[in-house]
């Protein structure tokens, strides 16, 4: 079953009101929004700097009143609705260092832009490691990254990514790369693949015009990382 992008953000909300009413854990074991913040986010000039674990499109809607941009935090996960609302009003996401990210020793800018308007590249990540972090530090400045919870969420965002024509090429780290990949190809603009190394890489490029490349990062060193990625991109 397929589920468009207002659909997850339903689920979502609904899911969190259940947490929120019952007083349970928040999702993926980040810790719950303030609600005072979440309900009157600080306003300074046209930014609105909005602190929420999940930004759902209607959180953005409510947050964002006549701003041109939103401040959220590193590690918060913005759905696929909601970056489709942030395209249709032009409203720039700007992701700030969370305290987590500040107590780790990584190298987290104290505001690191990602914009709507994407370069040629989408990294869309849903197993998080250290690698993948400092893998990213080197990658910011060429690309703009998502935080997703699970690979059917990353192919949908995958497909409108590739379709809306925000980038060319789409790379998922996610343990379940197989999933991601058959979800992806259900689009026939789509050609996804999971890849293990540059071999793999290569195989690939010899056989189709793949767009979307799905790699599972566990075990996986930065150096590792970065050399698949290099075969992907074409600059092996």
């Amino acid at each position: 079953m397929d589920f468009d992008a207002q659909t997850i953000d339903r689920i979502v909300n609904g899911v969190l009101n259940q947490l929120s009413a019952s007083r349970g854990v928040a999702p993926l074991g980040l810790a719950p929004a303030p609600v005072s913040r979440e309900a009157s986010p600080s306003i300074a000039g046209s930014t609105v700097v909005l602190e929420a674990n999940v930004i759902t499109a209607d959180v953005l809607l409510g947050a964002a009143g006549h701003a041109n941009q939103v401040i959220v935090p590193q590690r918060s996960i913005v759905t696929p609705a909601a970056w489709d609302v942030a395209r249709q009003r032009r409203l720039a996401i700007t992701r700030h260092a969370d305290e987590k990210g500040k107590n780790s020793g990584q190298r987290v800018p104290p505001h690191s832009s990602v914009s709507p308007v994407s370069p040629r590249l989408l990294l869309i990540v849903v197993r998080h490691t250290d690698a993948v972090e400092r893998f990213w530090d080197e990658l910011r400045s060429t690309c703009r990254r998502e935080l997703l919870s699970c690979p059917d969420d990353a192919a949908a965002l995958a497909v409108s990514t590739i379709c809306r024509g925000d980038a060319e090429m789409v790379e998922i780290f996610a343990e379940q790369t197989y999933r991601a990949a058959c979800r992806a190809n259900r689009n026939e603009r789509v050609k996804a693949v999971a890849v293990r190394d540059a071999g793999d890489v290569r195989n690939v490029r010899t056989q189709l015009k793949a767009n979307v490349w799905c790699v599972d990062p566990t075990g996986r060193s930065w150096f590792e990382l970065r050399q698949l990625h290099r075969a992907i991109v074409g600059d092996a």
